[in-house]
């Protein structure tokens, strides 16, 4: 086995949000409809997941049919922040290539339209699909 598989098969971790969460993100996504949303998700980093519990509107977020973005270095200075959120109107959850070339954190989180809990998807920096469930 090759170091890098070695260190894939160690980190692999899946993503559990709460529900509130989940239906924050949902909320969030149809009100920007038809342009893009996008939102920080606060969490903790746990050894076998990532817990998803906030999420928080970027300040001077931009949003259009087909980005949407925000200055990272107005961001204040939280540990708690572990990547973003954002919405596709176009029916595609997958990440764009500007997606991964401005990815923030340690996972992204993707869902599109028609905005449900099986549209949602997680992303880790490198475009790889990271499970996502959502807390009972």
């Amino acid at each position: 086995m090759s170091k890098k598989q070695d260190k894939q098969d160690r980190v692999r971790k899946y993503i559990q949000l709460t529900p509130q969460v989940a239906d924050g993100l949902i909320t969030y996504s149809k009100t920007w409809h038809p342009d893009e949303g996008i939102l920080i998700l606060q969490g903790e980093n746990k050894k076998d997941r990532i817990l998803i519990n906030g999420l928080v509107i970027p300040p001077f977020s931009s949003h259009g049919p087909y980005y949407s973005g925000f200055p990272i270095n107005e961001l204040p200075m939280d540990l708690s922040y572990i990547g973003t959120a954002h919405s596709h109107p176009n029916g595609s959850n997958k990440p764009s290539l500007e997606d991964l070339n401005h990815f923030y954190g340690t996972i992204s989180i993707i869902i599109c339209h028609p905005y449900q809990y099986e549209n949602i998807a997680a992303y880790d920096r490198d475009g790889n699909n990271v499970e996502i469930s959502i807390m009972a």
